[in-house]
């Protein structure tokens, strides 16, 4: 069993002893001298206690003080104590003697609250209910799986449970959890980073219930990469004319084109051309691309029909692939070519592996939101550690909404006639609010917690809406090149 620190509380012994014939005054004194030892920081209470050992003709007195910390005292006996004894001998002079010694507090033991039991963590005997050196609890139980579900499910049922108390301010009182969390009012509410890892979990988790490998297409052209989160059931935009040239008009225009007058037929390597573009796109959008190309080839020049036939043979060689940067990225370039290479065989792949990473995009995008605003309110006297806690809570509402509008569109998904079309209104009516919503709650978070004029927040308003813009494109990139590098 490991003794506890000092600064848990010593005691301040003196004992003294005096002449029996001046026992009155000298017991006056001492109560008066008690009296002002108590006036001094760190003294909480003291006692007098009489010692019958005295030898004839003396008297002898024992005075226990109890201090908070051993630091009161080391300031008293470095302050305080040459002119308290003064005082004493001024009035008594060599009448009396007095030594002294300093007792560290050790354990406290209280009628009805004695255990002979030790807490299995780290042996310290057990006081109450939780161990008061490491913390925890006394009682320790192996929970069976019917234990821990009705645990799990009567904290989220129990409206009096510290989740729903979260929640609720969470979405509907902005910013109110980060004034009160710095206002030290913490133990009704979930703490902040395991509230924001919860729900930032469960959204990404009800988000992945979608292929996110499909919601990734890889676009290469002529000029360079483009990549573009799309459905993977719908071709992106311009596909055929990024891949092989110039757009026919007759694709996305509503008025047809005038027919051009006479079409080369398409040879045998036209096709192969054609073939070798088309697998590279979601099965049901190939036949739609190949008509698209089969018109666009028809009237190509043999010089754009040859510069697609070198794009279409290696996508990412040096004369497609180029990247146009300085030195210090310029020597990420063969294996950014590599990447894309493995990302044409397989972009599933590199879906998949881009939305893993936007979790940890997430670790370095907060704490870029928190220094902008550690700017926009420097001369606030707030620790940078404030600021993150602001941006932790407003994420955690980000999420909360998205798992929301996410479990709508899942339960659309899985039932089918009427309550589909209700929950497809629902999810459009709420993705419609979250526009409006999400930038009004920011808004007033920013006005409650920093407390400042309406005239004051909006222009910080509005530069944080362009600190986000920059942060997001910053993390974006990082992210691209991030999962390039490591698929």
């Amino acid at each position: 069993m490991q003794p506890q620190q000092e600064n848990q509380g010593v005691v301040y012994e003196v004992n003294l002893e005096a002449d029996a014939d001046i026992a009155g005054p000298f017991d006056t004194w001492l109560r008066d001298h008690i009296a002002d030892m108590l006036q001094f920081d760190g003294f909480r209470s003291a006692e007098i206690l009489d010692d019958p050992s005295a030898p004839a003709g003396r008297i002898r007195r024992i005075v226990q003080y109890r201090l908070s910390s051993r630091e009161a005292l080391d300031d008293y006996l470095a302050t305080h104590a040459p002119r308290m004894r003064a005082q004493g001998v001024a009035r008594f002079g060599n009448r009396f003697t007095a030594e002294r010694r300093v007792l560290p507090h050790r354990e406290e033991f209280l009628r009805g609250s004695v255990s002979t039991e030790n807490c299995l963590n780290c042996g310290e005997v057990l006081t109450g209910q939780h161990c008061s050196h490491c913390g925890q609890p006394a009682k320790v139980r192996v929970l069976s799986l019917w234990s821990l579900t009705k645990d799990v499910v009567g904290d989220l049922l129990d409206v009096d449970s510290r989740v729903w108390r979260t929640l609720w301010p969470l979405a509907f009182r902005p910013g109110l959890l980060t004034q009160e969390f710095l206002l030290g009012r913490r133990a009704s509410y979930t703490p902040p980073f395991r509230m924001y890892l919860v729900l930032s979990l469960v959204f990404f988790v009800l988000a992945s219930f979608s292929d996110p490998g499909s919601g990734v297409a890889v676009q290469l052209d002529e000029g360079g990469t483009n990549i573009q989160l799309r459905d993977g059931g719908s071709p992106p935009e311009g596909t055929a004319a990024d891949a092989a040239g110039p757009a026919d008009a007759a694709v996305t225009s509503p008025t047809p084109p005038p027919a051009p007058a006479a079409k080369p037929p398409l040879d045998a390597e036209a096709r192969k051309l054609i073939d070798q573009l088309v697998k590279r796109v979601p099965t049901d959008a190939q036949g739609d691309l190949r008509k698209e190309l089969e018109t666009t080839l028809a009237a190509a020049t043999p010089e754009e029909r040859a510069a697609a036939a070198r794009f279409a043979a290696d996508p990412c060689g040096e004369d497609n692939f180029k990247l146009e940067a300085g030195p210090l990225l310029k020597q990420y370039e063969p294996r950014l070519r590599d990447a894309c290479r493995r990302i044409v065989a397989d972009q599933q792949s590199f879906g998949r592996a881009l939305w893993n990473n936007i979790p940890k995009m997430m670790f370095i995008f907060l704490p870029l939101i928190a220094a902008a605003l550690a700017v926009l309110y420097v001369r606030s006297g707030r620790y940078y550690v404030e600021h993150l806690l602001f941006v932790v809570h407003f994420h955690a509402f980000f999420f909360m909404g998205g798992i929301v509008v996410l479990l709508l569109e899942r339960l659309s998904e899985l039932t089918g006639g009427v309550p589909t079309r209700g929950f497809t209104a629902a999810e459009g009516i709420l993705g419609g609010v979250l526009v409006f919503y999400v930038p009004w709650y920011l808004l007033k978070a920013m006005r409650r917690v920093y407390a400042q004029s309406w005239w004051k927040t909006l222009p910080k308003f509005a530069l944080l809406g362009l600190a986000y813009l920059v942060c997001l494109v910053f993390t974006g990139v990082g992210l691209l090149f991030y999962t390039a590098l490591t698929i």
